[in-house]
């Protein structure tokens, strides 16, 4: 496999990773705002998962910008003012044009308003499907470009290149 291929999944594992832990966090607070928790409470916003679905995976959001600027993407500088977040937020609200489609459809259309209803269109095909969109976007647009890594502790970026040690005479050439 090339260097580039292995670079490439590499990315895609850590992102995935990263959306697991996400998604987790969405999919257990829009069953918990739609459905409730057994025992506990009712869900509140049981007639409306579009709203409930939005509030859970706008905090999920959050737990994936962290996971991919500190994991996933690392390795990359992020474009752009803040970190990439602008961008970031962005493009994860015009992925939620996705999922919000797949449960609009088994809620409107289809009348189907079940847990497993929602959760396989909304958290399973409709999250696949905007996942491979974030990924895609969140790499060409956010965190666009490879960092260069210094060779050594010491050793800045900028002296990637030089392979020659500083004599004394060099030093005494530089102005106090």
């Amino acid at each position: 496999m090339n260097r580039g291929l292995r670079r490439l999944s590499a990315e895609v594992a850590r992102f995935s990773a990263v959306n697991v832990v996400a998604t987790a966090v969405s999919v257990f607070l829009f069953n918990a705002i739609v459905h409730g928790l057994k025992g506990w409470f009712e869900g509140p916003l049981n007639d409306h998962p579009i709203t409930a679905y939005l509030l859970a995976n706008s905090v999920g959001m959050f737990v994936s910008y962290y996971g991919s600027r500190h994991y996933a993407f690392r390795h990359r500088h992020a474009s752009g003012p803040g970190g990439g977040m602008p961008r970031y937020v962005a493009i994860n609200l015009a992925s939620f044009v996705i999922p919000v489609t797949c449960l609009w459809v088994t809620r409107h259309l289809l009348h189907w308003d079940s847990i497993y209803a929602d959760n396989v269109s909304g958290n399973v095909i409709g999250a696949l499907l905007g996942n491979a969109f974030r990924f895609w976007a969140f790499r060409r647009f956010v965190f666009n470009t490879p960092r260069v890594v210094p060779r050594s502790f010491w050793q800045s970026p900028i002296d990637q290149g030089r392979h020659e040690e500083l004599t004394p005479e060099d030093l005494s050439e530089v102005d106090p």
